[in-house]
């Protein structure tokens, strides 16, 4: 297996990015896949793109968390679905307002990680912790979008989401870097909760890991191990 990753940035800010795990044959129509995505973003044209490939000799293979759409009419009332879903795994309130903060805030390539104190216990706060070597299966590809489970973002985040949560992370909750796409996601071991309205149009993004504690290896795992998630 080969892994593909894409950044595109202009003026030194992230626009997008992507990545995908697959066979040798088929490297070549993955890499247009990203390179299309780069160049027609709605974030904007880029001036620089980096696709990055390597071969992968270890892959995981995991089943998908499961996915469950949440219809909220507002934010406020997103907010509040997404709040209660983090108080029942444990996470404290303010920890949870923090969360909110943060990605509301955006700017960031990687997640922000929080403790259930509330304290930031990422490496690097500019770049933050990036879940990478994932990709989804063809076939949970293809339930997701024609059982109108979600869209390709979803196809993307259930990947990260399910990656996290079986490697020990208590929870996530994301809204998109799309300026357009208002649904976010909250993760747990119970399942992955599509949150419609969790942000307002043009907004950005950002992504929020809570953790009891991490460490190095921890961080090494997310970044580093390969994970294809299945049905």
């Amino acid at each position: 297996m080969f892994g593909i990753k894409m950044r595109a940035s202009r003026e030194g800010k992230h626009i997008s990015g992507g990545e995908r795990l697959v066979s040798e044959e088929k490297i070549e129509e993955a890499v247009l896949e990203l390179l299309r995505k780069a160049l027609t973003h709605e974030n904007g044209k880029p001036d620089f793109i980096n696709i990055k490939i390597e071969k992968i000799d270890k892959v995981n293979y995991i089943k998908a968390l499961p996915i469950k759409t949440i219809t909220c009419k507002n934010k406020k009332e997103a907010r509040e679905v997404a709040k209660k879903i983090l108080l029942e795994e444990g996470i404290p309130e303010e920890v949870v307002e923090k969360a909110f903060k943060i990605i509301d805030k955006g700017g960031m390539r990687g997640a922000a990680i929080l403790n259930l104190n509330g304290e930031r216990l990422e490496p690097d706060r500019e770049r933050g912790v990036r879940v990478k070597n994932i990709d989804t299966s063809e076939r949970l590809k293809e339930k997701i979008l024609k059982e109108g489970l979600g869209t390709e973002r979803t196809v993307d985040a259930i990947a990260i989401a399910s990656k996290v949560i079986r490697l020990g992370i208590i929870a996530e909750l994301c809204t998109s870097d799309n300026k357009s796409y208002t649904t976010g996601y909250v993760a747990t071991k119970k399942g992955y909760f599509r949150i419609t309205n969790l942000k307002n149009i043009n907004e950005p993004g950002g992504r929020v890991f809570f953790v009891k504690d991490i460490d190095e290896e921890l961080i090494k795992r997310l970044e580093e191990e390969a994970y294809i998630i299945d049905l």
